[in-house]
């Protein structure tokens, strides 16, 4: 039983990522009329370091309290894959840190610069969504199945 109660915590995280996730994405589609990108930039920056935030807590429960500890213990056929997202965990963290840093440091006259950071943003999201998919097969396969939760 505690191993359903571990994927049901891991999906409703990743629900609310989810949520976060599309008003980050809605931020990156938002073009400025002008060269002044200030109230863009400080919704992007607040945002980003919001969803940053959501991000390195559900990584932290996945890898200290949830699922990858199980699954090393009860599926030990699993361990290359538990630490290959691990691994990932690693790269988004860096990658967010690298991105919110330069987004501090863009200026608001800087629409080049700022569509680069965006673009770079949507392509972590991209590979965050890819990574969430392998994360939610990997506890389907491998906690679900094992108290017969799938076929």
């Amino acid at each position: 039983m505690q191993h359903k109660a571990i994927s049901e915590q891991m999906l409703i995280e990743h629900e609310m990522l989810s949520h976060l996730e599309s008003a980050l994405r809605a931020l990156l589609q938002w073009t400025s009329r002008g060269q002044d990108l200030s109230r863009q930039l400080s919704s992007l920056r607040f945002m980003t370091e919001s969803f940053q935030r959501h991000l390195e807590r559900l990584m932290a429960l996945e890898e200290d309290d949830g699922y990858m500890e199980v699954v090393r213990e009860c599926r030990p056929e699993f361990t290359a894959q538990v630490d290959s997202l691990r691994t990932e965990h690693d790269d988004f963290r860096r990658r967010l840190r690298r991105t919110t840093a330069r987004l501090e440091r863009l200026s608001t006259t800087d629409v080049e610069h700022c569509e680069q950071v965006s673009q770079e943003l949507n392509a972590l999201l991209e590979q965050i969504d890819a990574h969430s998919r392998k994360e939610i097969d990997l506890l389907q396969h491998s906690l679900l199945q094992e108290e017969g939760g799938l076929d």
